[in-house]
């Protein structure tokens, strides 16, 4: 599994998303990718312009596509008009947990649940501490 985010042109984003959602989605799946999820995360300020850009949309996908179709992946972001940078990182951790099961993830919630909560208010006060200001003169 895949993560892929995007940052988008504003002028773009604002104007014309969902042709920039499909023409993502339409690399991805020329390239042989499954598209999982879909997410918008919306219009950001950058800390620094890139590409001159001051602000952006980012957009994240989770897809399943081969190592071989990666890089071919890459190079059509990187030719896109609509995308000013993009990363793609392999995501083993959401790859693990789909593979444990929903019935562990509740097992360990219950677990979680036995911790006794603390009810000792003592340890949470503050020790009385006054100070005396004595003045010479």
């Amino acid at each position: 599994m895949y993560e892929g985010l995007f940052l988008i042109d504003n002028a773009h984003a604002s104007m014309e998303w969902d042709n920039v959602v499909k023409h993502i989605h339409d690399i991805l799946q020329k390239n042989g990718a499954e598209i999982l999820k879909t997410e918008k995360w919306g219009e950001k300020k950058l800390a620094y312009k890139i590409k001159g850009h001051k602000r952006g949309t980012y957009l994240l996908i989770h897809f399943n596509a081969k190592n071989t179709a990666v890089a071919m992946i890459k190079r059509d972001f990187q030719l896109s008009d609509y995308i000013v940078r993009s990363l793609i990182v392999k995501d083993d951790k959401i790859e693990e947990l789909s593979q444990i099961g929903v019935t562990e993830a509740v097992a360990a919630e219950k677990d979680t649940s036995k911790i006794p909560e603390s009810t000792d208010v003592g340890m949470l006060e503050k020790p009385d501490v006054s100070v005396g200001v004595t003045g010479e003169g």
